[in-house]
């Protein structure tokens, strides 16, 4: 009786052992296994609407649309002439998503996917306040050369230019680029449309959206 009472209790704890094992084993699994954080997207930009092509009287508009951050100024060179790595002098200030910039606040959302040779880009960021606005930039990007039929709309005070034909290009430069979860790019739409108050003007915009979804 008594080896079969101890037999039975050591079956039990081999058990409880077991159990204990696997449990930690699918946790250890489960918690290496988890994604990283996914980083706070962040954004520059900046956007001129003028009459271009058009006449004025058709496009009452002209100047500055409106701009979140800052592209620095690459001509001030880098802090080590000799290093083309080193730090710009006066580099690009993105702002990240939820941060306060001027006189409001930047939220963000946006993707750049890979897509065969390319990158589907779709982005958004809009800026509160006095001084705000908002844009959407979509389409298909890829590494090199121009990049036609980009749709891009600016906001600001109401009022709204959009063009299914722009076109985007890269000044390698200045560090544009395209990859997974990342944008930096210059855009010229000739035929910008403030539909309801039956204006065309030109529309320029430069922007770099980095951290997005991929």
């Amino acid at each position: 009786m008594f080896r079969r009472h101890h037999l039975s209790a050591s079956l039990r704890s081999v058990r409880f052992a077991s159990v204990v094992l696997v449990t930690g084993l699918v946790a250890a699994s489960a918690n290496g296994c988890s994604d990283p954080e996914q980083a706070t997207p962040r954004v520059a930009f900046d956007s001129s609407v003028f009459p271009g092509k058009h006449p004025a009287t058709g496009c009452g508009k002209t100047g500055t649309w409106f701009t979140i951050g800052n592209f620095g100024n690459p001509a001030l060179g880098r802090m080590n002439p000799a290093d083309p790595e080193s730090p710009l002098i006066d580099p690009v200030v993105p702002i990240d998503d939820g941060a306060a910039d001027q006189q409001g606040t930047v939220s963000i959302s946006c993707s750049v996917a890979e897509d065969g040779d390319g990158f589907q880009v779709k982005a958004h960021a809009e800026l509160t306040g006095a001084t705000g606005g908002a844009v959407t930039i979509s389409g298909r990007f890829t590494k090199d050369g121009d990049q036609p039929d980009i749709t891009v709309a600016l906001t600001t005070h109401g009022e709204t230019f959009t063009d299914a034909h722009c076109t985007a290009s890269f000044d390698k430069t200045l560090g544009h680029a395209v990859a997974a979860g990342r944008v930096w790019a210059q855009v010229v739409c000739p035929n910008a449309e403030y539909q309801s108050a039956q204006q065309i003007c030109e529309s320029k915009a430069q922007f770099r959206f980095e951290n997005c979804a991929q």
